[in-house]
């Protein structure tokens, strides 16, 4: 980044980005600020810094249109398949920073140059952001667009916030344009400037967290304030656990108000195993036999093509070697060092029916949806096949025996929340939870989601204060020993 600064032309003079106020682009000062900071630059790597429900994406949408206008090939990233789709949803060619990595690396055309825009840019590794930039060529740009104080990378390292404290060219987007409640804005500025207390303190004044000790009783609460208004509502749960009994919950109340039908069929779904780090698919011993191994890249070596399945037939640990049988029957051993790109899954069986809301839990091009994308089951054949209006607009339809990816969509945790926005938001937060995931990112992140009103649901509520007020963020290798690093995420039972 450093290397890259003082060495381009700008994409605009400081007359022609003038001449933008003159135009009418839909932004406010602040975002016509950044987008003119972003494009009078000489710095090859820049940075937007926004706050939660700032309005980048509008920001973002003006910055394509001025690069296409200047020969530039715009093309948008993020590391989660649901930010790459909001980036499509502004007009930016777009898909995750993982397959884009996984591409061959491009070829040096004369005269070639590329403006990149990488989204939600705090959710990328250290490792994914090196590899990313050594990729630039010598006309290319690119601008990161993320928010420090929202949840980190699950994998290794915190490169967008390094990198803005090692001197990124950074613009700010401080300006919320989210939340039409001034009560609910002014507690989302408090969580975007790092004063967490004073924000979850101004929260429960004004009456937003509610106390029930008793677990089972807090989630019957929860699911009843939901089944009351479904429409545009979100839960929030810091874990997975709490998450999918949430969803048992409000199930139960939909179901019992007619919104949800009786016909229920059972589907055997896949559920990620989030507990398993990077570091920790490379060992045969983090396994177990029955797991189901889907390789987003495959390899000639070993023999698996890409998107294909597996399920663990054996473990060997000493050598550190896994056997997996094919669909065919076929059957064959690797050493899990050798693989990456591979996700890891059990089976379960779940209930569905019309009316369910589902969330699909993996990217699928040809049914054109994201990871964590929403729908409602709008029907059910007598072959078992599900038709799912989705809630951005269109629906789909799928095999649960060929798609197996997808869960109930009433109760997240924050991190698969991040980036949706809702109208209402209900948010369980336990103080026995692990203080990983309890804390000012969770409260900010889960807050920030909602447009109108948002309720802390608590076991004790003087407890939780203290804890949604404290400030957590990751080691990083370059201040503490790199063997802390794991222990951060590792067993904590996040969704990405």
């Amino acid at each position: 980044m450093l290397a890259g600064q003082q060495r381009v032309e700008p994409i605009l003079s400081a007359r022609e980005a003038a001449g933008l106020s003159e135009q009418p682009l839909s932004l406010n000062l602040e975002q016509r600020a950044a987008v003119e900071h972003v494009l009078t630059s000489h710095d090859r790597v820049q940075g937007i810094q926004g706050s939660a429900g700032a309005g980048k994406t509008t920001a973002l949408e003006v910055l394509r249109r001025q690069a296409e206008g200047r020969g530039f090939e715009v093309e948008g990233f993020a590391p989660t398949s649901r930010a790459s789709k909001q980036l499509r949803e502004a007009g930016i060619t777009a898909g995750t920073l993982q397959a884009f990595l996984a591409r061959v690396p491009y070829p040096d055309f004369p005269g070639e140059k590329h403006f990149y825009m990488v989204d939600e840019s705090s959710l990328a590794s250290t490792k994914q952001m090196r590899d990313f930039l050594l990729r630039l060529g010598p006309e290319d740009r690119v601008v990161l667009i993320g928010d420090v104080r929202q949840h980190q990378a699950v994998e290794a390292g915190k490169p967008f916030e390094q990198l803005q404290r090692a001197g990124m060219n950074t613009a700010m987007l401080a300006h919320i344009v989210r939340q039409t409640d001034p009560d609910l804005k002014a507690v989302v500025e408090q969580f975007a400037k790092g004063q967490g207390c004073s924000g979850i303190q101004a929260f429960a004044k004004h009456g937003h967290m509610t106390e029930i000790g008793d677990t089972v009783e807090r989630f019957r609460t929860i699911a009843k304030s939901f089944a009351d208004n479904p429409l545009n509502t979100l839960v929030i749960s810091p874990d997975n656990g709490s998450r999918r009994e949430l969803n048992n919950a409000i199930r139960t109340e939909l179901q019992a108000k007619g919104i949800v039908g009786s016909d229920n069929c059972r589907f055997r779904v896949l559920v990620q195993q989030q507990d398993m780090t990077g570091a920790d698919r490379s060992w045969a011993a983090r396994y177990t036999v029955g797991d189901v191994l889907r390789y987003s890249r495959g390899s000639s070596i070993v023999g698996i093509r890409a998107s294909s399945y597996t399920r663990v037939f054996s473990i060997d640990p000493e050598q550190n070697l896994l056997t997996v049988k094919m669909p065919t029957g076929a059957t064959f051993t690797y050493d899990p060092r050798r693989l990456s790109g591979v996700s890891v899954y059990q089976e379960r069986e779940q209930p569905f029916a019309t009316g369910d809301r589902v969330q699909f839990t993996a990217p699928d091009k040809n049914l054109g949806v994201a990871n964590r994308e929403l729908g409602t089951i709008k029907s059910i054949s007598l072959t078992g096949n599900l038709v799912v209006r989705l809630e951005k607009g269109g629906r789909v339809e799928l095999n649960p025996a060929e798609y197996r990816h997808f869960d109930y969509g009433y109760a997240m945790t924050s991190h698969s929340a991040q980036g949706i926005t809702a109208d209402r938001v209900l948010i369980n937060a336990d103080t026995k939870t692990h203080p990983h995931l309890v804390n000012s990112r969770f409260a900010y992140v889960a807050i920030s989601r909602a447009r109108l009103e948002a309720t802390i649901y608590t076991n004790d509520s003087a407890a939780i204060e203290a804890k949604l007020g404290s400030e957590f963020s990751k080691s990083s290798a370059l201040v503490s020993s790199p063997s802390l690093e794991p222990a951060v995420v590792r067993g904590l039972g996040v969704s990405l």
